[in-house]
């Protein structure tokens, strides 16, 4: 049997309040999942709470005490964007890692709900891949759209499905051993699309990427995303289309 696995997992949190506390309760719950079949040992929740004007950083706090992991809440008022963000959760946590050859780092965000089985069955998918790293799917919930739109955003998705897997990245489900992540210098820096960059650094590095259609993620369709260039301003652009 494999020896349990050290998670680290960062969120992103900008102004969540409403959300927040469900999101890291999820994250929790798909661990205690993991531990209860020895896939997962030491896990660290990391939430960045990012230029927040609202009580998010107070709501992940009780969240996290709430819950028998090692949860931090870091503040962050001088990024400016997700990856520095991003970057950010996972250096802060460092500290409590002990073998980063060993440590599995997941990425979601905080308008986001990960499913009970989002650790193991990510885990299991790269494993069975001997992959590095995991880049899964998501599903829009919320999202007040007319029916044209829901039609193009269902061609975009289906046009990246493949019998092996597909073409999407989303930072709301993702997965790289924190080894790997290190080596290629984590999420690069720039105002979007972090999440596609860490996977191109990856497989430019010679990494394998598993990307398992299974677990899916599920995250806001609101459209008014914190990214300029996000899955938000996709979404709003597909609906404000004539």
């Amino acid at each position: 049997m494999t020896d349990p696995a050290e998670v680290l997992v960062v969120i992103p949190a900008h102004n969540e309040e409403p959300s927040v506390s469900r999101c890291v309760h999820q994250v929790v719950a798909a661990i205690g999942r993991a531990r209860s079949r020895g896939v997962v040992g030491r896990a660290t929740v990391a939430v960045v709470a990012h230029r927040c004007t609202d009580r998010t950083a107070l709501l992940a706090e009780r969240a996290l005490a709430a819950h028998p992991v090692h949860g931090v809440v870091i503040p962050d008022t001088d990024s400016t964007t997700v990856a520095e963000v991003r970057r950010r959760g996972v250096a802060a946590a460092l500290a409590e890692v002990a073998d980063p050859a060993r440590t599995w780092l997941f990425n979601t965000d905080a308008d986001s709900l990960v499913p009970p089985d989002w650790l193991t069955a990510t885990l299991s998918a790269m494993r069975a891949e001997d992959a590095v790293a995991a880049a899964g799917l998501v599903e829009v919930v919320g999202w007040r759209a007319p029916a044209s739109a829901r039609r193009a955003y269902h061609g975009l998705i289906e046009a990246g499905l493949h019998p092996w897997g597909h073409d999407h990245v989303y930072g709301a489900n993702l997965a790289v051993r924190l080894d790997a992540y290190l080596a290629v210098g984590g999420f690069p820096v720039r105002d979007h699309g972090e999440d596609h960059g860490l996977i191109a650094r990856l497989r430019d590095a010679g990494y394998r990427v598993a990307t398992p259609r299974a677990p899916r993620v599920r995250t806001s369709g609101r459209t008014t995303g914190r990214c300029p260039d996000g899955l938000g301003a996709l979404l709003g652009r597909l609906a404000s289309q004539p």
